[in-house]
């Protein structure tokens, strides 16, 4: 079990995707909940997006990281690293919450599309920032 969560450590970051999965799980509840007064509506709506967030959040973190410190130029590394994992997060919680279950999907994915631009804006500058840091401490 340790060799899979450290393999599975190289694509996905855990504590990101767990940060992620509570919060948004938390606002998913409140939207769907208040938005229909169903208790086990809006408990499965939160629940498949604290699942979904926690694995595909994790692992869009982990990509934006990559892009962040990968691309030698740092405007096309930053840019790269909001506007892919962004456009990608929005698109497949979008597809998640269309599945059966979500009574409210666009409202939502709304949350998604309001944080990601800026966490991932945030985590790629950090990631770089931590990046140069690096070099500067090897040479």
């Amino acid at each position: 079990m340790k060799n899979i969560i450290g393999f599975g450590s190289k694509f996905i970051d855990y504590k990101m995707g767990l940060y992620g999965a509570i919060v948004m799980g938390t606002i998913v509840f409140v939207i769907n909940y208040y938005g229909i007064l169903d208790l086990q509506a809006a408990s499965t709506a939160a629940l498949k997006q604290a699942v979904y967030t926690f694995m595909f959040g994790g692992l869009i973190m982990r990509g934006c990281e990559l892009l962040a410190t990968h691309i030698g130029k740092k405007a096309l590394a930053l840019s790269a690293a909001v506007l892919v994992p962004s456009l990608i997060s929005i698109g497949l919680t979008y597809g998640v919450h269309n599945l059966k279950g979500t009574p409210k999907p666009i409202e939502s994915t709304i949350p998604t599309a309001i944080l990601v631009i800026p966490s991932t804006a945030v985590w790629g500058f950090m990631k770089r920032k931590e990046m140069g840091k690096n070099k500067i401490e090897q040479e």
